[in-house]
C-alpha cells in the first residue's frame, strides 16, 4: 500500500482507514517478529531438531528396525536398540537355520554313504556270484578234459595194440 506522500508499507485497508503494520502505534507486528526472529530463533532451532526431526528420526528407523512395521513413537525403546535387538534375532535365527541345514546336509552325507555301501557289497555279492560260476566252469571243464585225456589214452592203448593195415600190409611183399 502507499501512504499520503507516496511510500509503500507493508498493511491492510478498511473502509475507516488504512492500518500499517510496521508502525509501533498502530500494531505488534514489529514487536513480535523481532521476539521471535532474534530472541527466540535458537530456541525454535533446537525445538525444531529435537522434537520434530527427531519424531521423523524415529519413525525412519522404527520403520527399517521393524521391517517395514511402525513402531508406537511413543514407546520408550531406543531405535538403535532396536535395530541391534533385531540383529541379535536375526543372528540367532541364521544359527538355528544353519544347524537345521547342517543336520539336513549330515542325514543325506549318511542316506548316501549307506547307499553307497549297499551298492558296494551288491556289487562285492555280485562279484563272488560271477566267481564262483567261474569256479564250476573251470571245475567242468577239468572235468571235461579229464574226460577227453582218458579217452585219448583209451584210444592210443587200443590203437597201438592193433596192428594196423598199412604196417602189415608194407611187411608182406608179394
Amino acid at each position: 500500500l502507499e501512504d499520503a506522500d507516496g511510500r509503500k508499507f507493508r498493511g491492510r485497508r478498511y473502509p475507516w482507514g488504512c492500518v500499517n503494520i510496521e508502525d509501533e502505534a498502530h500494531s505488534d507486528f514489529l514487536l513480535l517478529r523481532k521476539l521471535l526472529l532474534t530472541v527466540h530463533t535458537q530456541d525454535m532451532i533446537d525445538q525444531t531438531i529435537n522434537t520434530h526431526y527427531e519424531n521423523y528420526r524415529l519413525n525412519k528407523l522404527a520403520m527399517i528396525a521393524g521391517e517395514g512395521k511402525r513402531l508406537v513413537i511413543g514407546s520408550n525403546k531406543n531405535p538403535l536398540a532396536a535395530i541391534e535387538d533385531e540383529l541379535r534375532e536375526h543372528l540367532i535365527k541364521m544359527k538355528k537355520l544353519e544347524k537345521e541345514m547342517e543336520e539336513v546336509f549330515n542325514k543325506k552325507v549318511e542316506e548316501k554313504l549307506s547307499h553307497l555301501d549297499t551298492v558296494r557289497q551288491s556289487e562285492i555279492d555280485d562279484v563272488e556270484r560271477k566267481r564262483h560260476l567261474v569256479d564250476l566252469e573251470k571245475a567242468e571243464l577239468f572235468s571235461v578234459r579229464a574226460q577227453f585225456e582218458r579217452e585219448k589214452l583209451a584210444w592210443e592203448t587200443k590203437s597201438q595194440s592193433q596192428p594196423s593195415k598199412s604196417t602189415s600190409l608194407g611187411r608182406i611183399q608179394i
